[in-house]
């Protein structure tokens, strides 16, 4: 018996072996057979790139794959505006740069082949493939077009060797056109190379005066346009004036653009300790997350008096046109310093909204618009701008001009070449738009050279029937117009009532009874027909208590919660929460949270 159990269990063990072999020879998985001699690879399929478009959807740049083609040819950019070399150079630096949005995940498969075949007999994705993503700009195509045609047009008839246009939003800080020129290389950069500004530097010093509380109907003696600051100096180079004057004020100053005005002001009336930490206020050279690469030198404390006072008037210090720009509209936006915006993070749907708040510059919306009134001077009669004036009527163009010496090979300033500059916004009292143009290596003024540059794109953008902001309303608007392309946010409401009785519009207040500033404005309609009603609310700047911000876009919140310095947001839309709740104790240096959403 026992030898019978062992002879079956022996050649049950023997089937084991031999079943087991022919798997192995022919392996049985999931009813499918492969062969001992397959081939077997792990392979990468590739997932579609994202686009990278305009604000309003229009498609800029994309990434296809070529056909017929391998390796590093398989795929094949496409620029669909090339005519646009500055637009194609900045496109270049925002693929090229870390926004890991835009580039997709590759499929992962391990492949196995039947010997002879060159389609597989089974595919085992080991990791899924991921398309990239559409990436917003702020950019408008339209207006980046009007910016590069009349560069186009402008540059050889001045002889200059090239511009860089920077077109911003100073409500928001958006791009919404930009070109940066290489004058060393003579072609468009996806860099921002950093410049001697010159005089368009003059009102960062004017508002860093103004927050020291300097006078700014003091006169000053200019020494009869030549000033040696260090008198026991006689090899010290002295700095002139070009409109000579025996003393003007700061509007005078600004007008006249008096460097030795400017340089007094530094050392005379500021300080150079207040003034260097005033710039730094400002956030000069201060590196924040941009997509392009930006070279500059750095903003330094310097020792000797004639520098300081130079630093005053643009020389001896080290910016980029998006340094120039944000401070710039600050001055037009109030006092808040924004950061200039490239990529919209949530989409074309915020472009109205998004932004990047720094903090705070101006302390008083009185001393942004004693600035706007001076800055509205130059491009007066008997402004060194007044060319720049446009001949239509409803602009009341405001800016600065600035010709900045260049610097020859051994470090000294040149007589014959400049950087030439103009810097402004298309309305003194209701800015939607700051244009900052430079012409590189011109043997003229700014006033001269940048100057027609920044009057007709502002021109061309504001008539334009699809982004004028009004549209021709302010010289032609009927007796009770609804105006509702008017802003009155941020208006006192007596300011509100006036400006509504200059424009002929026709505006109620929510609360007649309420006094405050208003901070929104809503299309209503009774039975007399539609108009506009301005909702007012009374600031809490000086209480220490939190504002009620709900039901507010975020434009009109944050100009209620301006005297605090860290505002966080959250969303698109009106506010729908925020902590800490209204009345409760917020000081200046308190962090306020707020939630947005569409809808309410």
């Amino acid at each position: 018996m026992k030898i019978r159990l062992m002879i079956i269990g022996f050649l049950l063990s023997m089937a084991t072996v031999a079943i087991f072999a022919r798997l192995a020879k022919i392996q049985l998985i999931r009813d499918e057979i492969y062969y001992e001699d397959k081939t077997q690879k792990q392979e990468y399929r590739e997932a579609n790139y994202g686009r990278v478009l305009d604000r309003n959807g229009t498609v800029l740049w994309h990434k296809l794959i070529a056909d017929g083609k391998s390796g590093a040819e398989k795929w094949r950019e496409i620029y669909f505006h090339e005519h646009l070399e500055g637009l194609s150079a900045i496109l270049n630096g925002v693929v090229t740069s870390k926004i890991r949005d835009l580039t997709p995940q590759k499929a992962v498969e391990h492949s196995t082949y039947k010997p002879g075949n060159k389609n597989p007999i089974d595919i085992i994705e080991l990791a899924p493939s991921v398309d990239g993503k559409d990436v917003y700009l702020s950019i408008d195509l339209r207006i980046q077009e009007i910016v590069e045609n009349t560069v186009r047009e402008y540059v050889p008839k001045f002889g200059a060797a090239g511009a860089s246009v920077l077109v911003m939003d100073p409500r928001t800080g958006q791009i919404l056109a930009i070109t940066s020129f290489n004058p060393e290389k003579k072609k468009y950069e996806n860099v921002l190379h950093s410049f001697e500004p010159g005089s368009i530097f003059k009102p960062i010093t004017a508002v860093i005066a103004l927050e020291s509380g300097v006078d700014p109907n003091k006169s000053l003696y200019t020494e009869e346009g030549k000033w040696q600051v260090s008198k026991n100096n006689a090899n010290e180079k002295i700095i002139k004036d070009t409109h000579v004057r025996d003393s003007c004020n700061m509007q005078e100053a600004m007008v006249y653009s008096s460097n030795i005005a400017f340089g007094k002001y530094v050392l005379e009336e500021i300080g150079y300790e207040n003034f260097f930490y005033g710039v730094k206020k400002f956030a000069i050279n201060e590196a924040y997350e941009f997509p392009l690469r930006i070279s500059h030198k750095g903003f330094s404390r310097v020792g000797d008096s004639r520098t300081q006072a130079a630093q005053g008037f643009g020389q001896s210090i080290d910016a980029t046109s998006l340094d120039i720009a944000k401070a710039f509209g600050s001055i037009a936006n109030g006092g808040i310093l924004y950061n200039p915006k490239l990529i919209l993070e949530y989409g074309k749907d915020s472009s109205a909204t998004e932004r990047d708040s720094v903090r705070k510059v101006i302390s008083s919306t009185e001393n942004a618009r004693l600035l706007r009134d001076m800055l509205k001077g130059v491009v007066e009669k008997g402004g060194t701008a007044e060319n720049v004036k446009s001949k239509y009527s409803f602009f009341e163009f405001a800016g600065k001009t600035g010709t900045a010496q260049i610097r020859d090979s051994s470090g000294k300033y040149t007589n014959e070449l400049y950087n030439s500059s103009f810097i402004g916004m298309e309305s003194a009292t209701d800015p939607h738009f700051i244009c900052l143009v430079t012409m590189y290596n011109s043997r003229r003024a700014g006033a001269t050279v940048a100057g027609p540059v920044f009057q007709k794109i502002m021109e061309q953008i504001y008539l334009h029937p699809s982004l004028s902001p009004a549209a021709f309303a302010r010289e032609y608007a009927p007796a009770d117009s609804l105006c509702n392309d008017v802003s009155f946010v941020g208006y006192t409401k007596q300011a509100a009532e006036n400006k509504a009785s200059g424009l002929r519009c026709t505006v109620r207040f929510d609360d007649a009874s309420k006094t405050g500033s208003v901070v929104a404005q809503t299309i209503k309609k009774d039975s007399l027909g539609e108009y506009l009603e301005l909702s007012l609310r009374e600031y809490q700047r000086n209480t220490g208590l939190m504002p009620d911000v709900r039901g507010l876009a975020l434009r009109d919140a944050l100009g209620m919660l301006e005297h605090i310095s860290n505002v966080i947001y959250e969303g698109v839309g009106k506010v729908y929460e925020q902590f800490p709740e209204p009345g409760s104790i917020a000081g200046k240096r308190s962090t306020v949270h707020i939630r947005l959403k569409e809808g309410i």
